[in-house]
């Protein structure tokens, strides 16, 4: 595409060296990724300065580099003057605008939904997916678990654990365009606002969640953490609203101004759409929605109240953008789920559930719902996350004590930490560290295979927070991981060894047999 960038000062451009216009191939923001004609922004992290990889991105092919750095952008224009060198006011804002130019607008070829809150934005995500395909309205989601369209997932590789770099997101808008799809339901994570990844945007629709403390490793205060939440209301048409979070809900209300819809778990809160009557079923949940003072009984293949709240959620999107309550509700009983979240899997006689709960609030809400299934024991697998706010870590460990039979602690994605430290962390919340029913392990792989040992027969297995992408993030690297293979295998084993006894047992009767037949 051939950009003229003295047109886009309005975009932070503060001075260009070199040509005023260019013809780019991509938009770039690592080196590595840089080919011919490429443009490349130089980002500035905690970690890294792009800058310091302008001449490898130069020499890969780059046509157009960009950043803050002004001096070093005027000293590499001295020695490629053919070049196009750009110093803005904010790297991440032009690259984000950068993105939205060289994709001609993509995003307004589709209904954006953008979903914040500390716990449900990838579950709201894969129900608004679901249920808008279901209604006929062809949908794909972004988000932690990968980017799925109306046909299926896209092979894409994330650089990112939730909301893409704004580069990424815009090509795979553009991926679900061209496969068909009208609407996109993607999480917006309070970084990923911090960091301009959306920038430009205007969601049709803005989801709200919930709010409790988290990445408090980044944005160091709960205002902070709330403040950039809010950031997404101030870029969007319409918004859906939890009544019942006391974390900010009201500030919602207070300043957005275009269309709002409500929904609560709370027949008594005035919210435009509320459940209640919920009963817990084996395959589901049963309830009576009410949808502007009118009644309709519902029954879903879902579990967990905050299940039912997340559903809520995607059915006042879907009044948003004009599909009718009777339609939704004739397909609400085939509504699916996302991977991994409430996920139970059958294995010889217990029951084992896999959920990305990786707060207390969240792990509360889980374990709450959990015990309403029948069992004998209950076996819980608890992580304290590396890469994430050590605050946290103790508090699932308070959260969770006295309410299993079996408690293993674990760590997920200990980046450049010792798995030591970040479970001793969590192992600092208990009061009884040294129960002898609590046990700890040094990485999810043993963990899960701790866990799964400890159950018998009837018993529930709850694995709680779990990979990002399939990896656990170990030292700056991505370690594939599956819980399922792993499982799978655990199982297979038993079967094995089974089957081996069983041999070992026939051939000592049948020796004992032929030993009498011979007195």
């Amino acid at each position: 595409m051939n950009i003229q960038f003295d047109q886009y000062k309005q975009f932070g451009i503060r001075k260009i060296w070199g040509s005023k216009n260019q013809t780019i191939s991509s938009v770039c923001y690592d080196s590595r990724n840089v080919t011919r004609n490429s443009s490349f922004v130089c980002l500035t992290g905690e970690n890294v300065d792009g800058h310091t990889f302008m001449e490898s991105a130069i020499q890969n092919g780059a046509v157009v580099v960009a950043g803050e750095n002004e001096t070093l952008l005027k000293e590499a224009s001295k020695k490629y003057e053919k070049l196009t060198f750009l110093h803005v006011h904010d790297a991440r804002v032009f690259l984000a605008h950068l993105s939205i130019i060289f994709n001609e607008n993509i995003h307004e070829k589709l209904i954006t939904v953008g979903i914040t809150g500390t716990n449900g934005k990838t579950t709201v995500a894969a129900y608004v997916r679901s249920l808008m395909n279901l209604c006929g309205l062809q949908s794909g989601s972004i988000g932690t678990t990968g980017m799925i369209t109306s046909t299926g997932k896209l092979n894409f590789s994330q650089s990112t654990p939730t909301t893409p770099e704004a580069p990424d997101l815009h090509q795979i808008f553009q991926e679900f365009v061209q496969i068909g799809d009208q609407l996109a339901a993607m999480e917006v994570t309070s970084v990923g606002i911090e960091q301009k990844r959306t920038e430009g945007i205007d969601f049709d629709v803005a989801i709200h969640t919930n709010l409790s403390p988290e990445h408090l490793e980044f944005h160091h205060t709960f205002e902070n953490y709330k403040n950039a939440k809010l950031k997404l209301f101030k870029q969007a048409k319409k918004a859906v609203v939890n009544i019942d979070d006391e974390g900010m809900s009201e500030e919602i209300l207070n300043c957005f101004k275009g269309p709002l819809l409500t929904y609560s778990m709370e027949s008594d809160s005035g919210a435009d759409v509320f459940a209640s009557n919920i009963q817990p079923l084996a395959d589901g949940t049963a309830f009576t929605l009410t949808v502007k003072n009118i009644n309709y009984f519902v029954k879903v293949p879902l579990y967990g109240t905050y299940n039912i709240a997340n559903l809520l959620s995607a059915i006042c999107t879907g009044m948003h953008v004009g599909i009718s309550i009777d339609e939704m509700l004739r397909m609400l009983p085939e509504i699916t789920g996302p991977e991994g979240r409430f996920e139970i899997i059958h294995k010889q006689n217990r029951k084992i559930i896999l959920d990305y709960a990786h707060t207390p609030v969240a792990l509360q809400n889980l374990v709450t719902e959990v015990k309403k299934l029948p069992y004998k024991r209950l076996i819980v697998l608890v992580m304290g996350i590396g890469i994430r706010d050590k605050e946290k870590m103790p508090k699932m460990a308070e959260t969770i004590e006295n309410q299993a039979d079996e408690i293993v602690v674990s760590v997920d994605h200990p980046g450049y930490h010792d798995p030591r430290e970040i479970v001793g962390l969590v192992m600092k919340g208990f009061k009884n560290p040294h129960a002898s029913n609590i046990h700890s392990e040094l990485t999810r792989h043993d963990a899960v295979i701790k866990a799964l040992s400890l159950s018998n027969e009837g018993d529930i297995v709850l694995l709680t927070s779990g990979c990002i992408n399939g990896a656990q993030i170990i030292k700056g690297e991505k370690i594939p991981h599956s819980d399922k293979d792993i499982i799978a295998e655990f199982f297979r084993s038993k079967e094995v060894a089974k089957s081996r006894r069983l041999i070992v047992f026939s051939k000592i009767k049948w020796a004992a047999h032929q030993e009498r037949n011979i007195l």
